[in-house]
């Protein structure tokens, strides 16, 4: 067996970027450039705060922002009720305590969309209407969605006009 010296080893590689890692890099630098734009920015606060409420211009402007993380952005609140916004205010007056006024750490959207949640809420068949909203640093959105039993697809999700 022949020793191999240290230095002879690679000679006549030609060695590439790592075009992945670059890509890595970059997007981390993105994202960190996002996040520390945020407190003085308020067209990402909207942008990050129309994601957390399903309200993105579009899918590919909710997908674009998917690698930002999502937890302790805002302070986010939920509420349920069993009756229309119209016909009583769920922020005024609290129908069921267990189910009014709910903080979670990352999207609010979630107590209609994820499956316990979803689960809990419209196990027994009948209409729900949500109330989520975020607040950070002065700004505010509050969306009002109504949930109601469809046969064909389960439940169908529409949002209300702005309260």
């Amino acid at each position: 067996m022949q020793a191999v010296k240290d230095d002879a080893i690679g000679e006549g590689v030609k060695t590439q970027r790592d075009h992945g890692f670059l890509a890595i890099v970059a997007l981390v630098v993105v994202i960190a450039v996002w996040l520390l734009l945020m407190p003085w920015v308020k067209p990402i606060i909207h942008a990050t705060m129309n994601r957390f409420h399903l309200r993105s211009a579009s899918f590919a402007i909710f997908a674009i922002q998917f690698p930002i993380p999502a937890m302790y952005n805002f302070a986010n609140r939920s509420d349920v009720q069993d009756y229309p916004p119209d016909l009583v205010d769920p922020l005024m007056i609290n129908l069921d305590p267990k189910l009014s006024g709910r903080y979670c750490n990352h999207f609010p959207a979630r107590t209609m969309t994820f499956a316990d949640a979803r689960f809990f809420h419209l196990q027994d068949g009948k209409d729900r209407w949500f109330t989520i909203e975020s607040t950070y640093r002065g700004e505010r959105l509050t969306s009002r969605f109504h949930l109601k039993p469809d046969s064909e697809q389960g439940y169908l999700m529409l949002r209300l006009d702005e309260p």
